[in-house]
C-alpha cells in the first residue's frame, strides 16, 4: 500500500473511529438521562398535581395551592388557556367533570409539569459535541503517532543518513524503516551507497593494480632485461667473437625476452582477475579425459628432462565438473611447470591423483621434489612469492600459484597445499561436482 492510500485509508479510520465512539457515547447518554429522570427523587423534577373543585370550591389538592391560584388556574381554563405556572414552574392542565352516585358533580384539574425538551436537546448536542471533539483529538493523537513512528522520524532518521553520505562517511548502512514509498526509499539510498563503495573500492583495486604492476614490472624485470642488455653487448663488443657463441648470447637474450613476454602476459592475467574483469566460460567435462588430455600435452617435457609425470585415477564413475576449460588448463599447467622445476632430474616425479568425495573431486598434484618450510606454506600462494629468493628467475613470473588460486576460487573450488621438507610437496584443487549422469568406469 503506497503512502498516499495509507494516508486516505488512516484518516478515513480516524473519521469512522470518532463518529462511532461518539454514536455510542450518545446512546449511552440518552439511555442513563431516561433511567435517571424516571426517578422523582433523583430527577428533582416537579409532579404532576390534581386539584378537585365542587361549585368551584377547593375540596382536595395535592399541593398547596392559594384560593388565588385556584382562581386563576380557573380563569385560563375558561379562556382556554391550558398553562399556568406556579413556583417556577410551568404546567398543562387538563379538566375533566366527574359525576359521584350522589349526582353530586366535581372539576378535577390535573396539572402535568412541562418539560423543556429544548434543554434536553441542547445538552445532548453539547455532549455529542464535546464527545466527538475528544474522541477525534485522540484518534488523530494516536494516528499522528503512527505516522511519527513509521513515516516522519524514518524520513528525518534518512535525512540524517544522506547527511553523512554526503559528508563522505560511508560506512554506516540505511536503515530499511517505514512505509511504502519511505521504505523503498531507504533501501534505494542503500543501494546508492553500496554502489558508492564498491565504485571506490574498483577505484582503490585499479590504483593498487596500477602501483603493483609498476613496482613488479620495475622490480621482476630488471635482472632479465639486464641480462639481454649484458647479451647484446657482450656481441657488439666481440666478447662474443665466435659464431657459435654469439650464437649461443643471442639464443640466451631471446630466452630472457620471451621470460619477459610470460611475465607480462601474466601480470595482466593477474589484474583482470583481480579486478574481476576476465568472465568465466562454464563447460562440463569428463574430469578424468581431461587430467588425461593435459598429462599427455605435457608428458613429453617432462620426459626431455628426464623427470616422470603419471595420472592415478581413483574415480570409481566418470566424474562432471564445471569448469573454463582454458582458464583451468592454466592452472594445471602453471602447476606442472612448478612442480617440473622443483624436482630433480632422474628421479623426479609428479603424480595427480583424482579422487572423489560427497559432493566434490579432488585433484592431487604430489612432487618427491625438496618440500617447502612451514613458514613458507602459507604464502606460496601470494604474488611473486618465493620460497628462496637467491633462487633465479628460470621461465617464471612468480605469479603461477597465484594466478591458478584466483581461477579455482572464482569457479567456487578451493587449493591448499601441504608439504615436507625432503618429501616434496602437493598441491590440491577441490571442485564441486556434478552429482547424477555419472557412469562406471572399466578398470
Amino acid at each position: 500500500m503506497n503512502l498516499k492510500t495509507r494516508f486516505w485509508v488512516q484518516s478515513l479510520i480516524v473519521l469512522l473511529s470518532t463518529i462511532a465512539v461518539t454514536v455510542c457515547a450518545g446512546c449511552l447518554y440518552v439511555y442513563f438521562y431516561n433511567i435517571i429522570n424516571s426517578i422523582p427523587v433523583r430527577a428533582g423534577l416537579p409532579e404532576t398535581a390534581i386539584v378537585v373543585l365542587k361549585d368551584d370550591n377547593v375540596i382536595y389538592q395535592s399541593k398547596n395551592f392559594s384560593f388565588v391560584n385556584t382562581k386563576e388556574m380557573l380563569m385560563n381554563i375558561s379562556m382556554n388557556n391550558y398553562k399556568f405556572e406556579y413556583k417556577d414552574v410551568k404546567y398543562s392542565m387538563e379538566k375533566d367533570t366527574f359525576k359521584a352516585e350522589n349526582n353530586e358533580v366535581y372539576d378535577i384539574i390535573k396539572l402535568s409539569p412541562i418539560i423543556n425538551i429544548g434543554d434536553y436537546y441542547l445538552s445532548l448536542v453539547i455532549y455529542i459535541i464535546i464527545v466527538f471533539l475528544i474522541t477525534f483529538l485522540i484518534a488523530s493523537l494516536i494516528a499522528q503517532r503512527h505516522y511519527s513512528k513509521n513515516i516522519i522520524d524514518p524520513i528525518v532518521k534518512l535525512k540524517k543518513q544522506t547527511d553523512d553520505l554526503r559528508n563522505g562517511d560511508l560506512s554506516h548502512g540505511i536503515t530499511y524503516e517505514g512505509y511504502g514509498e519511505v521504505g523503498e526509499l531507504s533501501s534505494a539510498v542503500e543501494q546508492f551507497r553500496i554502489k558508492i563503495l564498491d565504485s571506490i573500492y574498483y577505484q582503490h583495486k585499479v590504483d593498487e593494480n596500477r602501483k603493483f604492476l609498476i613496482s613488479s614490472i620495475s622490480h621482476d624485470l630488471r635482472t632479465p632485461v639486464t641480462s639481454i642488455r649484458g647479451y647484446i653487448e657482450g656481441v657488439l663488443d666481440g666478447v662474443a667473437d665466435t659464431e657459435k657463441k654469439k650464437s649461443e648470447y643471442l639464443k640466451k637474450a631471446l630466452n630472457k625476452t620471451n621470460l619477459i613476454n610470460v611475465m607480462i602476459e601474466d601480470l595482466l592475467l593477474n589484474s583482470k582477475l583481480d579486478l574481476n574483469q576476465m568472465p568465466f566460460e562454464i563447460n562440463q567435462i569428463d574430469i578424468l579425459r581431461y587430467m588425461e588430455d593435459c598429462v599427455s600435452d605435457n608428458i613429453e617435457e617432462f620426459e626431455r628432462e628426464n623427470k616422470k609425470i603419471a595420472l592415478a585415477n581413483e574415480l570409481p564413475f566418470s566424474v562432471l565438473v564445471n569448469i573454463d576449460i582454458e582458464k583451468f588448463k592454466r592452472v594445471v599447467q602453471n602447476i606442472l611447470d612448478n612442480a617440473k622445476k622443483n624436482i630433480e632430474e632422474g628421479t623426479g616425479q609428479l603424480i595427480i591423483t583424482l579422487r572423489k568425495t560427497h559432493s566434490s573431486v579432488i585433484l592431487e598434484f604430489e612432487d618427491n621434489g625438496k618440500g617447502i618450510t612451514e613458514e613458507d606454506l602459507p604464502h606460496i600462494f601470494e604474488r611473486f612469492y618465493r620460497a628462496d629468493p637467491a633462487r633465479a628467475i628460470d621461465g617464471s613470473s612468480g605469479l603461477g600459484l597465484a594466478i591458478a588460486k584466483q581461477i579455482v576460487e572464482g569457479l567456487g573450488g578451493r587449493i591448499w597445499a601441504v608439504s615436507k621438507i625432503g618429501e616434496g610437496t602437493s598441491i590440491i584443487i577441490s571442485l564441486k561436482r556434478e552429482v547424477g549422469n555419472e557412469k562406471n568406469i572399466d578398470h
